[in-house]
């Protein structure tokens, strides 16, 4: 599977410069990991506002990087929170669980 679409990295490279390009994705790095460490424990406290925020953020982070198998994921974690899906919330959290680390790793290679 493709975590990452390289063109929307290309895109990005030429919107903010290629010397850029490395600061911007150890940011990303950085605070999707952190959001990331964060759905689980609000998943399992029931604190669905808190965990459709987290995921709202992740969603525009993960298309502006052009993650998209990743975006899908959170985006549909997002309205599942939204609507308090415990089994939905739970699929996609897992689906995230698996799919974002690939991402991250892509992208701390791609530098």
């Amino acid at each position: 599977m493709e975590w990452v679409d390289r063109k929307v990295l290309q895109q990005l490279a030429e919107d903010i410069g290629p010397d850029m390009l490395p600061v911007v994705i150890a940011v990303f790095i950085e605070e999707v990991g952190e959001q990331l460490s964060q759905l689980r424990p609000l998943y399992e406290q029931g604190e669905w506002e808190a965990l459709a925020r987290v995921a709202h953020s992740m969603k525009s982070s993960c298309g502006s990087y052009g993650a998209m198998p990743s975006y899908q994921q959170v985006m549909a974690l997002e309205m599942a929170s939204k609507q308090a899906d415990v089994a939905e919330a739970e699929r996609q959290l897992q689906l995230l669980e698996a799919s974002l680390p690939q991402v991250l790793a892509f992208l701390a290679d791609y530098q």
